[in-house]
């Protein structure tokens, strides 16, 4: 199993968000979370990246309680947040250089050029990311991705910002890394198409009413 959510229970400022939530996602899997702004999704995957902890329950990243990975957690999974971590007033060459260096990742020069290339970001590398639209710098978080050699992706909004033509790499990005038994779980606040994946729709709970459990044994279930 790659990711294991386990009867978690979270509140966020006192709202009740997931109660006995449980999920399981598996090798060349695809999640994709949708719901309207504000319902847990992103909480979900900062629970999943050990950002916010819930006040019960456990995850399990390949078997292995989060809490117990400690400074390896960077070698399970990559996750791409929402609002980027990007440093404004670095080149988009200077941000992607020093995520690399945080993770101790061995990529070639010529590696790190060719994935510039994917969303021809090479053509504004030395720019500050304080200059670039929102799809821009979307770009450049995404170009993460590439450069990661983790099997396990936690991707929030992915596609908000990007252009058809950016949407539609990402789209060919994810779907290569499902083909290289790499797994998913995804984002989004609007229905959408995406070849191989299982849609789960997060609501607010009512009182008393508990968040369903989501449990996939094979392909035939999706």
């Amino acid at each position: 199993m790659v990711l294991e959510f386990i009867s978690v229970y979270f509140r966020r400022n006192k709202r009740l968000i997931f109660d006995n939530f449980n999920l399981k996602l598996r090798k060349s899997q695809i999640i994709i979370l949708i719901g309207d702004n504000g319902v847990g999704k992103s909480s979900l995957l900062d629970i999943a990246a050990g950002i916010l902890k819930p006040e019960k329950g456990t995850i399990k990243i390949n078997k292995t309680p989060l809490e117990e990975l400690g400074s390896h957690k960077k070698e399970k999974f990559t996750y791409i947040p929402h609002k980027d971590s990007l440093k404004d007033y670095l080149t988009v060459e200077e941000n992607l250089t020093n995520w690399l260096s945080l993770l101790e990742s061995d990529i070639s020069k010529n590696e790190f050029y060719e994935s510039l290339k994917f969303f021809n970001l090479h053509k504004i590398s030395q720019n500050q990311v304080i200059n670039l639209s929102h799809g821009q710098r979307k770009k450049v978080s995404l170009t993460k991705l590439l450069l990661s050699k983790t099997k396990l992706w936690l991707l929030d909004e992915p596609f908000n910002g990007l252009d058809s033509s950016s949407a539609n790499k990402c789209k060919a990005l994810i779907h290569n890394h499902i083909k290289n038994n790499g797994s998913i779980i995804l984002s989004s606040h609007i229905n959408f198409e995406l070849k191989a994946s299982k849609k789960i729709f997060i609501k607010k709970p009512k009182k008393n009413d508990k968040q369903k459990s989501f449990k996939f044994n094979s392909w035939d279930d999706i």
